[in-house]
């Protein structure tokens, strides 16, 4: 679980883990892989997975890809990169159930002869499409870590361009459904939204019912072992964001000896309560937005539109938030800023290491009524690209996917009494985003598919030392979550560092950060346990 999703799409759930709500995964399979081979991860009993693990991968320039989800994804794409296809099967207790076929990309590295093989890349969510977020990055945008790996990633089962969950027509809602937000701003508003909701959820057993029992992290972790084989590696390089360190983390359970250089950004927690989670991420945001605030207000009422007194700002920000549940305010655009668009620019804003700076400002155009400048740009901008949309306008299928995934990596379902009941707690953790991120409590409530903990369990026996790393102030992934994973992996070594934003590794403003994961990467060397960037 990790992002936070807004409550406007199909379901109108938060992204919570990263702000997925973190969860973990969980589905069809055999419950171990102890006695693993060295070439195909089969244990006795199982089935021979041989066809699988011995594939071969064909590249070709993704501007020659004909498959139109991958051309969707890969569109404007940097000319160097190359799309191809894995398959694995839909469970693989039993292959002959069927099989998905996988999406890939890569950028080939560009250090010439000093090749460190492949570094596996996995964006979070759950639900982002790996080929889509690697075309926004681009060859150069994990610091040095083009120079040694091919850059490789994927669309995991049931998003985006690998057999995704869809609930609704075409994958997406219509414009109309996503102007009509919900009223949260109170325990009456929040019992009708889980009415709705579970409606809407009932809708992905009859359009979604095939791939739906098959997602979840425990399946992700295998093909990640597939994908491993098919790129020719003996061990799996890993760079996870988010809910991505949670699928490193159970791959590292599943196939400790095939771990090589494993980095977590953002670091997920190990084993998820969607009450709990949701309420730290909740007060998360809370710590994160004051953060902002401080980083302005100390700079005294000259330089700080917000003034010089950082609890008298928060409390302006509070009441006008409030203000907009019945009087939006006119946006940039020709929009009306509503509170719920308030919540998605500021949460955008807070989860971006560069765009943190601009959070002040935005939150001063909404208290005094003024233009926004370039805060409400990018605060839309990294809306947007949360809620999936894309640059046509229309809106992709993350939050399908993320809600599949999410349920399936959790056996925890909430009742509409049990969440309304919790309403409260919600609001007392933050004034400003509590009533708006109660809402993931209820991420699975209604979902027509049952779901465990199997992906809770991480321990990670006999694997190498993983690189695990947050932020003082994420907001997404709270950096108590931290120790959490490291212990409970059993083989870490913790870094953060003193500022904020959600996973930052390969931005401008985190050069502690990147020299850091960049030694372990292309050198090996880890920094001091529980070190800390300044």
């Amino acid at each position: 679980m990790t992002s936070v999703r807004r409550p406007s799409c199909f379901n109108r759930l938060l992204r919570v883990s990263n702000v997925t709500v973190p969860l973990a995964a969980a589905t069809l399979l055999a419950p171990g892989i102890a006695g693993c081979t060295a070439s195909s991860g089969r244990a006795e009993g199982e089935p021979d997975l041989s066809a699988y693990y011995e594939q071969q991968i064909t590249w070709k320039p993704c501007s020659k890809e004909t498959d139109k989800a991958v051309k969707d994804e890969t569109e404007k794409a940097d000319a160097s990169a190359e799309c191809g296809r894995l398959k694995v099967p839909y469970t693989y207790a039993d292959p002959r159930k069927g099989e998905i076929g996988l999406a890939l990309m890569r950028y080939r590295a560009k250090g010439g002869a000093d090749h460190g093989g492949s570094l596996v890349l996995n964006f979070g969510g759950p639900g982002e499409s790996g080929l889509k977020q690697l075309k926004e990055y681009g060859p150069d945008g994990f610091s040095k870590a083009g120079t040694r790996y091919d850059l490789v990633t994927f669309d995991p089962r049931g998003v985006g361009a690998s057999s995704p969950v869809l609930c609704g027509g075409d994958g997406g809602m219509t414009e109309a459904e996503h102007a009509s937000g919900p009223d949260l701003s109170g325990p009456d508003g929040m019992a009708d939204f889980i009415a709705d909701q579970e409606r809407a959820l009932q809708r992905c057993k009859r359009t979604a019912g095939n791939i739906i029992p098959y997602v979840g992290t425990v399946n992700a972790a295998r093909d990640l072992d597939v994908l491993r084989a098919a790129l020719g590696e003996e061990k799996l390089n890993y760079l996870g964001f988010s809910y991505g360190t949670k699928l490193g983390a159970v791959y590292a359970h599943r196939f400790p000896t095939k771990v090589g250089r494993m980095v977590m950004d953002g670091v997920d927690e190990p084993a998820p309560n969607l009450k709990d989670s949701t309420l730290a991420q909740t007060a998360a945001y809370q710590r994160a937005l004051r953060h902002a605030v401080e980083m302005c207000t100390s700079r005294g009422d000259e330089d700080c539109a917000l003034g010089s007194d950082t609890d008298k700002a928060m409390t302006n920000v509070a009441r006008a938030f409030d203000e907009l549940d019945d009087q939006p305010i006119d946006w940039p655009g020709g929009r009306k800023l509503d509170r719920e668009g308030a919540i998605e620019e500021t949460m955008g804003l807070l989860r971006s290491r560069e765009s943190l700076p601009e959070t002040p400002n935005l939150l001063a155009a909404i208290i005094y009524h003024v233009h926004p400048g370039e805060a409400a740009e990018l605060g839309r901008a990294a809306a947007d690209r949360a809620g999936g949309k894309r640059e046509n306008g229309s809106h992709g299928k993350v939050e399908e996917a993320m809600t599949a995934i999410n349920c399936a990596d959790t056996s925890g379902r909430y009742t509409t009494r049990q969440v309304v009941s919790a309403y409260h707690e919600f609001v007392r953790a933050s004034p400003v985003f509590g009533p708006f991120m109660a809402a993931g409590m209820a991420a699975c409530t209604g979902w027509p598919q049952a779901g465990d903990d199997t992906s809770h369990d991480v321990r990670a026996v006999g694997a190498p030392k993983i690189l695990m790393h947050t932020t003082e102030y994420d907001p997404a992934t709270p950096v108590q979550w931290l120790p959490k994973m490291a212990a409970a992996v059993g083989s870490a070594v913790t870094m953060t560092d003193t500022g904020g934003g959600h996973s930052v590794y390969g931005t401008q403003d985190a050069t502690c950060v990147n020299e850091r994961i960049d030694a372990f990467l292309l050198e090996g060397t880890l920094p001091p346990d529980h070190s800390t960037c300044t």
